[in-house]
């Protein structure tokens, strides 16, 4: 597969992820597929673990709402940068809001493409307070 291909098929799993089609992690998803995170160590591999990471959201933030900012395909890897909001319903730990608290958090992923399948999700997130300088990631989305 070309690197706009996979690129392609990224986008459409996002969009069919985004109306609610989790049948499309089979399509779409390595059965060896594997997330990799420091927020989130050891996560479940296969399309178990594609599923959860898909669904997990919904029990982390109430009120989310999220944006792809930017993406970029070479070779077999797409490159995303993201951008969420919401409040925060989230168990509490290092690292992560209080429960909540409204954030913005700001993420980027690197996906691996194997014969048109995301075999590898590589991901770090940071969480801010909302209305805190770092919050205010408009240039990251291109605007001034």
């Amino acid at each position: 597969m070309t690197a706009e291909q996979n690129k392609a098929i990224f986008l459409r799993f996002m969009d069919e992820l985004r109306k609610g089609n989790l049948a499309i992690i089979d399509e779409v998803c390595s059965p060896d597929f594997a997330f990799h995170s420091p927020n989130w160590p050891n996560w479940l591999r296969g399309l178990e673990g594609a599923r959860k990471l898909a669904t997990y959201g919904r029990t982390l933030f109430r009120d989310t709402h999220g944006t792809l900012d930017a993406i970029i395909a070479e070779g077999d890897k797409v490159a995303v940068r993201w951008t969420l909001t919401g409040t925060w319903i989230g168990e509490r730990r290092p690292g992560l809001p209080d429960y909540g608290e409204k954030v913005v958090v700001g993420a980027m992923s690197w996906y691996r493409f194997v014969d048109g399948k995301i075999a590898e999700d590589w991901g770090t997130e940071v969480f801010w307070p909302s209305g805190t300088p770092e919050s205010e990631i408009r240039e990251w989305r291109g605007n001034p």
